[in-house]
């Protein structure tokens, strides 16, 4: 590990990222944990994302937004709370006009968004990939795979990664490879000490602590004391604006 300041944050996940529900994009939390820290930041969060748009965006982004912050690679703090399993994603030709936010980045809304609440819209697409396609196992393992891969390229590229959950996401019993896929990452990246069970989410730090949204949303309450916890969690790795050590 070698010294240096954080100058920018990425932040990506679904819409516990983003802020659903929110009256603003500033009081969402990766906004909140950049505002503690002094630096910019940008929200590459998506309303029923995917794991895999995670990955998708943030390797596909990382040196757009660098370069239009005027900082290295080196010097950004990327976060990215992991979701749903189930969930996953296609290109398509047609447009995905499905409800929720979708951010600005290029060819995004011809990324179709598979998750198992657009079966209940009548998705076609959704509707054939958990009935052919999708498994336990292999969301597991598909999961552990990507996560290993995203990690490992963002370390080779110097940049400072973190990473939390947005709720048990992990619920589902290990088999041995994902087991051993999950174990083989650095423990002290993640929030809550471990990657190979998510029960230290964000969902858990504020259930029945906090009110939600009509679609069960955290709210603005929720995201300041998770970003207030975040934070703190950062700074005892230490993580700031003055050199650290990522």
């Amino acid at each position: 590990m070698t010294s240096r300041p954080v100058r920018l944050l990425v932040a990506n996940g679904c819409s516990y990222t983003r802020g659903a529900e929110l009256g603003r994009a500033e009081d969402a939390w990766p906004a909140l944990v950049a505002d503690a820290l002094g630096i910019p930041w940008v929200n590459l969060g998506c309303d029923g994302g995917s794991n895999r748009r995670v990955v998708r965006t943030t390797v596909g982004n990382l040196d757009r937004l660098a370069a239009e912050h005027h900082v290295r690679v080196e010097d950004v703090l990327v976060i990215c709370m992991w979701t749903g399993l189930s969930r996953h994603e296609c290109f398509t030709r047609a447009r995905d006009k499905g409800h929720g936010f979708r951010p600005a980045l290029p060819d995004e809304l011809h990324w179709h968004r598979l998750g198992k609440w657009r079966i209940q819209m009548k998705d076609r697409l959704a509707e054939a990939y958990y009935r052919h396609l999708w498994s336990e196992r292999a969301s597991l393992t598909n999961f552990a795979l990507d996560w290993l891969m995203l990690d490992g390229y963002l370390r080779s590229r110097g940049a400072c990664a973190r990473y939390v959950f947005a709720w048990d996401v992990l619920r589902f019993d290990q088999d041995d490879q994902s087991r051993a896929l999950l174990a083989s990452l650095d423990p002290a990246a993640v929030y809550g000490g471990t990657a190979t069970h998510s029960r230290t989410s964000f969902n858990d730090e504020i259930t029945g602590r906090f009110p939600l949204g009509d679609m069960q949303h955290p709210l603005e309450e929720a995201h300041a004391a998770f970003g207030a916890s975040m934070t703190r969690w950062l700074r005892t790795q230490g993580i700031d604006t003055t050199p650290n050590r990522c």
